[in-house]
């Protein structure tokens, strides 16, 4: 198994965590959406998985039964787990009840937003920085805590080097 880098979404969802009753993780292919959710899920629910999907579209409400917090991977695979998560949410407010991940929209987009219930943070390829390949010269965080930092920026990563993390 491949060693987990710590991204810079880590931070975001352990402050979030604690005060929200669910977060969905969104973000394209392969960025890690799952290897982090699980990290922090006790109960995992594979949506893309046919015995746990049949489960799922069955009776929406039984993918939601497990130890908090629940991980609804691929949520958009029975997108009527959205609006049980919501109506969960309704009827108790939980925080750190649900992490929901999805790389793609459903083709029946479920009947409510989410919006009040469903905070949705998205997920990018990982950072330079992320990957241990250079380090920034720029902190958005002192910036906003109204530091005057010189801002400048300085690499030896080339342009064949970008080229190659691209690719």
């Amino acid at each position: 198994m491949k060693e987990y880098l710590n991204r810079v979404i880590d931070i975001e969802l352990d402050e979030l965590m604690p005060c929200l009753p669910a977060i969905a993780l969104e973000g394209p292919k392969g960025v890690g959406k799952t290897a982090t959710a699980k990290r922090r899920a006790t109960t995992v629910f594979q949506l893309d998985a046919p015995a746990e999907r049949a489960i799922a579209e069955a009776d929406p409400v039984q993918a939601l039964k497990g130890e908090p917090p629940v991980l609804l991977d691929e949520w958009q695979h029975v997108p009527a787990v959205w609006d049980a998560v919501r109506r969960s949410i309704d009827e108790n407010s939980i925080p750190g009840s649900f992490l929901l991940t999805g790389s793609a929209g459903p083709l029946m987009p479920p009947t409510h937003t989410g919006a009040g219930r469903i905070v949705k943070l998205r997920m990018r390829p990982m950072t330079l920085a992320e990957r241990g390949l250079d380090a920034p010269t720029v902190s958005l965080k002192h910036m906003l805590q109204g530091k005057r930092p010189d801002v400048y920026g300085k690499t030896n990563i080339t342009l064949s080097d970008y080229v190659h993390e691209i690719i």
